[in-house]
């Protein structure tokens, strides 16, 4: 048979094995990604106790629960992309010179980043003032 040079193997000797570590840290990493989501899906958007009757004639562009963007202006609402709602809002307000205030009505479902995104086409438009719509929060009925 073959011979060792060197030392000799008197023992047993230690390794370290990581497997189990690894098993672990996937399983958590695995539970954050799956939680992460929900967490930020828990926002939920306060209700205005006082609220305004809503005018015909104002901008409002209206955001549902998928994130797609809908214009109303002059009395028609249009569904309007992310790549043209600067110049669709700069074209709105063309016609009334003085009033650059729009008013932003989001389902409190929508994602907060097309919300952002609004707000920052808003402000290439050129728009002084943005306003949130609420819906009018309920008390509940007294017993007594």
């Amino acid at each position: 048979m073959g011979t060792t040079q060197g030392r000799a193997i008197t023992g047993p000797t230690a390794e370290i094995n990581v497997t189990p570590m690894i098993d672990v840290m996937l399983v958590l990493l695995i539970i954050f990604m799956v939680v992460t989501p929900a967490i930020a899906s828990m926002a939920v958007l306060p209700k205005a106790k006082t609220a305004l009757p809503e005018k015909e004639d104002r901008v409002t562009l209206g955001i549902d629960a998928t994130g797609r963007y809908f214009l109303q202006a002059f009395g028609r609402l249009l569904p309007v992309s992310e790549g043209e709602l600067s110049t669709r809002l700069r074209s709105a307000y063309a016609a009334r010179p003085a009033d650059h205030v729009l008013y932003l009505k989001a389902d409190q479902r929508a994602p907060y980043g097309r919300v952002l995104s609004a707000v920052d086409a808003a402000r290439e438009a050129g728009v002084s003032r943005i306003g949130a719509i609420t819906e009018l929060q309920r008390e509940p009925a007294r017993r007594e």
